[in-house]
């Protein structure tokens, strides 16, 4: 019986681990975006380099990138932290990145009315992953992570919104290797928990 129960548990971890994109808690990356200093007028409609050449930022619907330390229409943001955040009022943002990632995330907040959006992950053309993003109505920020099993080198960002836009991105990070899910190491914990009592 504990036998089954450590395959079990063992199998569980496993599949956990094994889920194409899985939402992580906020971590850490040498890769980091705050937007503060990108070489790029204020309302700029070609592609801006980002994470210190690693990365380019598009629009989707061919329209402006902005970045201010604050912005309102519906709702009100300020820089979530640094000075400067990240926007569009038409279309959402792409990430590209000229080396395969696996982790991305970062704080989002919608000036919309209308709250979340989606996150598309994509290797080349193939799309590896598509994710809701969390973005209440009101203008708060809220972190949006995710980890991959699989490598994408283009992100795709956009709200709820009728044309994509209204949301702001801030602390903006990357990483080439996977975070665990959240609970994935405590399930494996349990279950050298199980095997330890086992033998004793």
């Amino acid at each position: 019986m504990h036998k089954t129960l450590i395959i079990s548990i063992i199998a569980a971890a496993g599949f956990s681990a094994q889920a194409d994109i899985v939402q992580v808690e906020e971590f850490d990356s040498l890769q980091f975006e705050g937007f503060n200093s990108l070489d790029m007028g204020t309302f700029e409609r070609n592609p801006v380099e980002i994470f210190g050449g690693m990365g380019t930022l598009l629009n989707t619907n061919n329209s402006f990138l902005h970045t201010t330390g604050g912005w309102s229409y519906k709702n009100q943001s300020r820089a979530y932290e640094g000075s400067r955040l990240l926007g569009t009022s038409s279309g959402g943002v792409e990430y590209q990145f000229n080396i395969a990632q696996r982790s991305f995330g970062g704080f989002f907040s919608t000036i919309d009315e209308i709250a979340d959006g989606s996150v598309k992950f994509y290797n080349g053309n193939d799309l590896v992953g598509n994710e809701i993003l969390n973005a209440t109505a009101g203008g708060e920020w809220a972190w949006n992570g995710w980890s991959s099993e699989s490598d994408f080198d283009r992100v795709v960002v956009e709200s709820n919104s009728t044309n994509k836009g209204f949301l702001m991105h801030d602390a903006i990070r990357v990483l080439s290797t996977q975070v665990p899910a959240p609970g994935s190491l405590a399930i494996i914990a349990i279950g050298g928990l199980v095997a330890t009592r086992r033998r004793r």
